[in-house]
Formats: C-alpha cells, sequence, structure tokens
C-alpha cells in the first residue's frame, strides 16, 4: 500500500488542477450570457433612437430576455440531469450565438425582440449546468468559496459591456456590439466542450484527507435524492422566491441606470456607463469574499440575510442623492449586494441533500431569477415613465423587503 502512495497523491493532485481549470472555464464560459444580456443598457438612448420606441416600452428589450428562461428553467434542469452538462453546455452556447447574431441581422424591433428571446434561452441552460458542475467538483467545505468565484460571471459580463458597449456603438452602431456578443459566446463556447468534464467519482479509500478542497463528497445518500424531490423543495422555492426580489431589484435599476445618468446628471453615454459600472466592479471581489466568508461562519444564510437588509435602505436612495453621494452609494451597495447571489446558490445546491442533483436545483432559481428579470425593468420604466425616477427607485425597498422575508422563512444553513 505504501508504493501506492506517489500514484494516489499524483491522482488526487491532478483532480484538484482539473476542479479548478474546470471552474476556470466554467467562468469565462458563463459570461456569454450576461455579456450579451447587458449589452442593451449602456446602449439604450441609442437604442431608443434607433428604434423609435419610449422609455416605458424600452424596458422590454431587457425583460423578453428573461421569458424563455422563465419557461426553460425546470426543463433545462432535467435536461441537464438526462442529457449531461456536454449536450446542455451546446444547447447554451448555441442558443446565445444564434440568438445574437439573428438581432445583428434584425431589420427592425420585433426581429430584434424575437432574437432576445433565444438569447435568453441560452442563459437558462447556462445558469443550471455551471452551478451543477461546481457542486460536483467542490466538497461542501470549499464550495461556498468555488460559487464565490464563478458568482463574479455576472458583474464580469455586464461591466464588459457598460465599458465596451459604447465604444463599438459610437465607432461601428449598435449592431457591432452584437456582433462582439457573438464571437465572444463562440470562442468560449469551444473552450467549454474542449475542457468541462463530469467530476470523477469518489475515492474514499485512498488515504485522502478529510480536509482536501476538491473532489465529490464521499458521503451521499445511499438512494439518492431524485429531480422530483428537489422541485418540492419549500426551502428551494423560497430561496427562489429570494433571488427573483434581488433580480427584480438589481435587473430593473441596472437596466435604466445610465439613461438615469445621462437624462438626469447631464452626462456622456460613456461616463454614464462608467459610472453605472462602480457597484458591479465592486462585487467582483464582494462576492467571492462573501463565499468564503460562509465557510468560513458556516452559514449561507447570515451572509445573505445582511445583504438583503443592507441593500433595502441604500437602493432607494439613487434617485435623490447628488453624483458625489451617488458615487459612494454606489461602492457601498455594490460590498453588500455581491453576497446574496453567492450563498443563494450554494445555499440551493445544499439545500438538496445531494450535490450531484444540483442542476435540479438550480433550475428552480432560475424560475426565481428569471421572474424577476422579467418584472423588474417592466415595473422600472412604467414607474419612471408614470411617476419619475424617484418613485421608481423607491420600489427598489418593497422588492428587497420581500427577498428578505423569503430568504428568512427558508431554512438553509
Amino acid at each position: 500500500m505504501q508504493m501506492d502512495a506517489p500514484v494516489t497523491a499524483k491522482r488526487r493532485a491532478n483532480r484538484a488542477l482539473m476542479a479548478w481549470l474546470t471552474l476556470a472555464v466554467l467562468l469565462l464560459f458563463s459570461i456569454a450570457a450576461p455579456l450579451n444580456q447587458f449589452k442593451v443598457p449602456p446602449i439604450m438612448p441609442v437604442l431608443m433612437d434607433a428604434l423609435g420606441i419610449a422609455i416605458g416600452g424600452a424596458g422590454w428589450l431587457m425583460s423578453v430576455y428573461a421569458v424563455t428562461g422563465l419557461i426553460l428553467a425546470l426543463p433545462a434542469g432535467i435536461i441537464f440531469q438526462k442529457a449531461g452538462p456536454r449536450v446542455t453546455g451546446l444547447l447554451a452556447g448555441g442558443s446565445i450565438i444564434i440568438g445574437a447574431v439573428l438581432g445583428a441581422l434584425s431589420p427592425g424591433t420585433s426581429a430584434l425582440l424575437a432574437s432576445r428571446v433565444i438569447e435568453g434561452a441560452g442563459t437558462s441552460f447556462m445558469a443550471v449546468l455551471a452551478p451543477a458542475i461546481i457542486a460536483q467538483w467542490f466538497v461542501a467545505r470549499r464550495r461556498g468559496t468555488a460559487m464565490g468565484i464563478w458568482a463574479i460571471w455576472v458583474p464580469v459580463g455586464t461591466v464588459m459591456m457598460l465599458l465596451i458597449a459604447p465604444v463599438l456603438v459610437q465607432t461601428a452602431g449598435w449592431r457591432a456590439v452584437w456582433w462582439f456578443g457573438a464571437l465572444y459566446a463562440l470562442v468560449v463556447t469551444a473552450l467549454y466542450l474542449a475542457f468541462v468534464r463530469p467530476a470523477p467519482p469518489a475515492e474514499p479509500a485512498d488515504g485522502a484527507a478529510p480536509d482536501d478542497d476538491v473532489g465529490v463528497d464521499a458521503a451521499l445518500p445511499a438512494g439518492g435524492v431524485t429531480s422530483g424531490q428537489v422541485m418540492r423543495n419549500r426551502n428551494i422555492w423560497l430561496l427562489a422566491a429570494a433571488f427573483a426580489a434581488f433580480n427584480a431589484a438589481g435587473v430593473g435599476m441596472g437596466t435604466f441606470m445610465p439613461t438615469f445618468l445621462v437624462s438626469q446628471h447631464g452626462l456622456t453615454l460613456q461616463a454614464a456607463a462608467l459610472v453605472s459600472s462602480i457597484s458591479t466592479l465592486i462585487i467582483l471581489f464582494s462576492a467571492p469574499a462573501g463565499g468564503v466568508l460562509s465557510d468560513r461562519i458556516g452559514s449561507r444564510k447570515k451572509p445573505y440575510l445582511v445583504g438583503f437588509a443592507a441593500a433595502l435602505v441604500l437602493m432607494p436612495l439613487t434617485g435623490v442623492l447628488s453624483m458625489t453621494g451617488l458615487i459612494i452609494l454606489m461602492i457601498a451597495s455594490g460590498l453588500v449586494m455581491g453576497v446574496i447571489p453567492t450563498n443563494i446558490f450554494a445555499a440551493a445546491v445544499e439545500a438538496t441533500g445531494d450535490p450531484r442533483q444540483g442542476g435540479a436545483a438550480m433550475a428552480v432559481i432560475m424560475v426565481g431569477q428569471n421572474a424577476g428579470m422579467l418584472l423588474g425593468p417592466i415595473v422600472f420604466g412604467t414607474l419612471v415613465q408614470s411617476a419619475g425616477w424617484p418613485a421608481a427607485f423607491a420600489s427598489l425597498a418593497a422588492m428587497m423587503a420581500l427577498g428578505l422575508l423569503a430568504g428568512w422563512l427558508a431554512k438553509v444553513r
């Protein structure tokens, strides 16, 4: 047995390397979804002029993205469990590529909206497969950290478009933004298909230390947990409701933030996009930190509840502050908002009792995400048009209060 020790150590080192490589590729792949989803907000004034739509109707360019995601969320989880990560990844990347190309070629508003629906289908598959694969590669005591790193997929994709889209639209028109999104999705889909594989089975008898960072949990339910049991899990649905509120507030405000800064503070399109990216840039650090913190304290619930409570107070102030106060507020918001998705993702997977059912758990969470993304921009845009900017920002407090309540009722670690 002693002679096998070097072989065993090498095998475990290779598995650790593959776990972190898989996480890196999944992050790059996942970024394709928010990068394409959030190409609308930084150039919305241009799109409104080019397509001849009012600010209330412009919200549909974001909301319609979530329609297919909402419809496909649960089927996407089932498809992942049945077809596996390779087929699901091809569906995710392929839908985004096709949708972005059709959008770039669209002759008018109707065709552009239809292309956004196709892109939304890809995001639905993306959001299910990535956390499910991560849950299989990383054991529970390190899962929060891994999920925290992956959770920056949305802020990274959002910031990329906030910075790149205004430049592209000024040099080559709004269609160039769509072509860029299609090209990025094509490249990372190829990376995903080349490098991402299912996690190897656990090796409880190979002499592994009890605090190994990666690998499938050895102690899994003997009979397993079924997808049906996950779909009926009350706690996962409560987490989905909390995540719906989070996305309704965040995406609703984020969709119109550049337009608000242009129309109310007199900023240029590029300056507005830069200021809008502040919170998102901070989340690049707070999301992983939230995962590390939850691993350290052994709780997913406490960090996300603190995040909801703080955001409830901060977000409504956005519409009444000066530019200096607004920048300070956005920094503070980024610090507290980042811990919410990280810990909801980890809590949902762990609530199943079996990380192999991570895809089913994330499908439920994606129902909440897409419901929030669908309603948030519509509600926010309608309020801006009918009651003004301060009323629209004030509505965010009610959304976050609902998220706080749902998250508090969920019985999770």
